[in-house]
């Protein structure tokens, strides 16, 4: 008799965290093995935008401020008031590409030079100061974006207020 062993893997919540499950059926039996990860909470999330738009506002800045989870899907998108349209998508890429090389984008910025593929050509990807990793346990798991200010250095000033506010 042949054995036949089939695994499927399923998207699963776990208390807040993200995980996958992996399941193997053999013979009537499963097993569930579960990975979990951290990952920013929505409050958390609001916090960070709230304080990064506001420090913004403080400074006279329109500006829209963007927060990502670790997979870089939009968690928090707050466009301030007179933010031009370009920024939202300025401080979506910004926080994406913070979060998925976890390091700030001004600091990105200079590994994006030299002729040839570069890891501007990654899609999604934006290396203008502006962009910030919050880190917990030493791995990133989200990122804030900010879009909008004259300079980037503005941008990335407001980014820090919001992973201030929430212990970054």
């Amino acid at each position: 008799m042949r054995r036949t062993t089939i695994a499927v893997l399923v998207a699963v919540s776990l208390a807040g965290a993200g995980g996958y499950a992996v399941a193997d059926q053999q013979h009537g039996r499963s097993r569930v093995a579960v990975r979990t990860a951290t990952t920013i909470t929505v409050d958390a999330a609001v916090r960070a935008a709230r304080a990064a738009l506001d420090a913004a506002e403080k400074e006279g800045q329109r500006v829209t401020v963007a927060v990502v989870d670790r997979g870089g899907d939009v968690v928090v998108l707050l466009h301030g008031d007179g933010a031009g349209p370009q920024t939202e998508e300025s401080a979506r890429r910004k926080a994406f590409t913070s979060v998925s090389f976890n390091a700030p984008t001004s600091e990105l910025a200079g590994r994006v030079t030299g002729a040839g593929a570069t890891l501007r050509d990654i899609p999604g990807t934006l290396f203008l100061a502006g962009g910030v990793p919050v880190v917990a346990d030493g791995a990133p798991v989200a990122g804030i974006g900010v879009g909008g200010a004259p300079s980037g250095d503005l941008d990335e000033r407001f980014a820090r207020a919001g992973l201030t506010a929430i212990g970054g």
